[in-house]
């Protein structure tokens, strides 16, 4: 059985039983995508739940006289349970944060489709809440939650609660250390990457995120740049011995750094009034989404740089935006132009690492891709390319994460990139990309034949 397969099983048996545990939180019906209280509620019982270990957080139940059972009316849609809304909360009320998982599983007993969110556990410092909640209810700022007997998800209350919970992060520690000199001791360096740098990369990631649904935030809900189908982000840092720039300088090397292959280049620096970069918390910050009400999610890029040498960049999917043929947006995602994409991207990180003159630098780069779920591949900007079948998405979020040496991403992109999207088309209903896609689509973008 596949990890996944595993995966949904041990969820589902989570519902033939559902009850409320230390490490199970039990909830109705809540709207985390657009109630602040209930983004409160969640962000409390998540908190808890890390502290405590990891668990899971469902949705879906009531509790009533005859015990605990599926909460009526359930909602027609539940495209707002995904990793993207979720872990919007724990950026928002977190610190440090952490990335949760969500899955829709069904229920093996009744039939009702819930919600699950996974919650990490393995935390090496207490984790808590950075801020309160509406009219300072449901959760409050610089508290410590933990799952306490009843079961709830409370301060702690003793001594020998907080012991517990200072003791399990010093054991998470320790067991980090032992693994790390049990790499040493075998003469080697770990494959994975860095679990300190991605965690650092993930959290500039899901903050970027937060920064930009703020901005999004103050606009009409039908405005494009709200990109109400989903997107693609992109954050990466690089790493190494060297002082980053920042300010001013910073912005002169994102303008020399520029890659520009496909017309419309990443952390592209524009001239233009109403839409120049400016300084926001001491990071570079630019959002094309704030000028014009006719600029469409594909043209409403958001980005930021910080004085760590992090990078981040926020784009709406070009299926969504395109005005010359009758397609509803949403519904379609393109073969080929995500590896253009990535390539860029790539290329954009070992092009700024030369400008801080950190060519043996590494790169730490996660991307992510929301809003998938019940689009289809095509190949409207591809035609010579065809796909037989109609090919699902039925999963909404996927993120994916490497580490490359700056200087190895020129020789080395097509496997790169590969090795980024090829799990990605896999969700579209098994769709194996073609082997020589990726080179020949890279070869096509870097000579400008499009």
């Amino acid at each position: 059985m596949s990890n996944g397969q595993d995966l949904t099983r041990r969820l589902a048996d989570l519902l033939r039983d559902p009850r409320e545990t230390l490490g199970v939180e039990l909830k109705g019906w809540l709207d985390i995508a657009a109630n602040a209280e209930h983004k409160a509620t969640l962000a409390k019982s998540l908190i808890a739940l890390a502290n405590h270990g990891g668990g899971y957080v469902i949705f879906g139940f009531a509790e009533r006289e005859e015990g605990v059972v599926p909460e009526e009316p359930q909602p027609p849609n539940l495209a707002t349970y995904t990793p993207d809304t979720v872990n919007s909360v724990v950026s928002r009320y977190a610190e440090p944060q952490f990335h949760c998982d969500v899955q829709v599983v069904t229920s093996p007993v009744t039939g009702h489709k819930h919600p699950i969110v996974s919650v990490p556990g393995g935390h090496q410092v207490p984790i808590r809440s950075k801020r309160s909640g509406p009219n300072e209810k449901i959760i409050q700022a610089n508290r410590y939650y933990v799952r306490r007997p009843g079961p709830n998800s409370e301060p702690p209350q003793s001594g020998q609660e907080w012991d517990a919970l200072i003791r399990r992060c010093l054991a998470n520690a320790r067991e980090d250390l032992v693994d790390r000199f049990r790499v040493i001791m075998a003469g080697g360096a770990a494959a994975e990457v860095s679990v300190t740098d991605l965690d650092r990369v993930n959290q500039w990631f899901d903050r970027s995120v937060e920064r930009w649904r703020e901005l999004a935030e103050t606009l009409p809900a039908d405005r494009g740049a709200r990109m109400q189908y989903g997107h693609y982000a992109v954050a990466y840092q690089i790493i190494g011995d060297f002082d980053p720039p920042r300010g001013a300088a910073l912005l002169d090397a994102l303008r020399q750094g520029e890659v520009s292959h496909t017309g419309w280049p990443p952390f592209w620096v524009p001239s233009r009034e109403g839409i120049t970069p400016y300084m926001h918390e001491g990071n570079v910050e630019c959002w094309l989404g704030r000028d014009d009400e006719n600029r469409d999610a594909a043209q409403s890029d958001y980005w930021r740089a910080s004085p760590e040498a992090q990078l981040f960049l926020l784009r709406g999917y070009q299926e969504d935006a395109a005005r010359d043929r009758a397609v509803e947006p949403g519904t379609l995602f393109e073969l080929t132009t995500t590896t253009w994409r990535i390539g860029e991207i790539l290329l954009h990180a070992a092009s700024m690492a030369r400008q801080f003159g950190a060519e043996d630098a590494r790169v730490v780069l996660v991307a992510e891709w929301s809003g998938l779920a019940g689009r289809r591949i095509a190949t409207h900007a591809s035609p010579n390319r065809l796909v037989f079948d109609n090919h699902f998405s039925r999963q909404d979020v996927y993120r994916r994460s490497i580490e490359v040496q700056a200087d190895q991403i020129q020789e080395a992109l097509p496997e790169l990139v590969d090795q980024i999207i090829r799990p990605l088309y896999e969700l579209f209903d098994f769709f194996a990309l073609p082997a020589t896609l990726t080179a020949e689509e890279l070869a096509k973008m870097r000579s400008h034949r499009f």
